[in-house]
């Protein structure tokens, strides 16, 4: 008989202790994984999805922003473009009178005939004066106004009579050619603009022309709140 010192030296085989450290880790991955575990991957899984969203959301901003402002230069350059070339070849200038005083409409006179520009501002839409598309974003006007029938006399309206009428800053320009981008969504805004007619000692008379172009009035407010007006001016000499 086997002493007691004897059996508690008794060690299991090898192979044996093999055998039960992979019961004990095929147990684990049966059970699978814990709580904590799940916890931290949502977590990482999360972290990265917002960081994801975040690099998409400012890149998309981006593109859209200078996308809004390359329209806004566009437009703001061929209306330039095309009041510089008129106005610099016309005989002469109607209005704005030399007075100093500023308007929103000029008129020249170019080989017999009258063209007028007008920049309707945005907040002052009003029905019938001006295309319907102009009613959100405002816009910049050209037409070639000619006589009326003067309703009294039964003859065209006198020189003086309709120079007045079509220098109004009120008169009707319903049916005009629309120089910039009326789209409330893509195009352009006219929050502002003018005319102004100056002449120094020993020059020609000329005309400034200002404006203003913002993003267009229903764009992406998260956008377009991150744009300024864009100011455009030109001094157009006379012949």
């Amino acid at each position: 008989m086997k002493s007691i010192k004897e059996l508690s030296v008794y060690r299991l085989p090898s192979t044996a202790k093999s055998e039960v450290g992979s019961r004990k880790s095929e147990d684990r991955f049966k059970n699978g994984f814990t709580l904590v575990e799940i916890i931290v991957v949502m977590a990482i899984v999360a972290i990265v999805g917002l960081i994801m969203v975040v690099i998409f959301t400012n890149t998309l901003r981006g593109s859209n922003k200078a996308q809004i402002l390359s329209v806004i230069k566009q437009n703001g350059q061929a209306v330039l473009e095309n009041m510089d070339k008129t106005v610099r070849s016309a005989d002469h200038l109607v209005c704005p009178a030399l007075d100093g005083n500023s308007s929103n409409t000029a008129v020249v006179v170019k080989n017999g005939a009258y063209i007028r520009y007008r920049i309707s501002k945005m907040s002052e839409y009003a029905a019938g004066r001006v295309p319907p598309a102009c009613q959100k974003n405002g816009c910049i006007l050209q037409d070639s106004p000619t006589k009326d029938i003067d309703p009294g006399t039964g003859q065209l309206e006198t020189d003086s009579a309709f120079i007045l009428r079509v220098c109004n800053s009120t008169s009707l320009m319903s049916s005009a050619n629309i120089l910039t981008d009326t789209n409330s969504q893509t195009g352009v805004a006219v929050p502002g603009g003018f005319f102004t007619l100056s002449k120094q000692a020993g020059f020609k008379a000329a005309v400034t022309v200002e404006f203003e172009l913002q993003p267009g009035a229903d764009a992406l407010s998260v956008v377009a709140s991150q744009i300024d007006s864009v100011s455009f001016q030109t001094t157009i000499e006379l012949r």
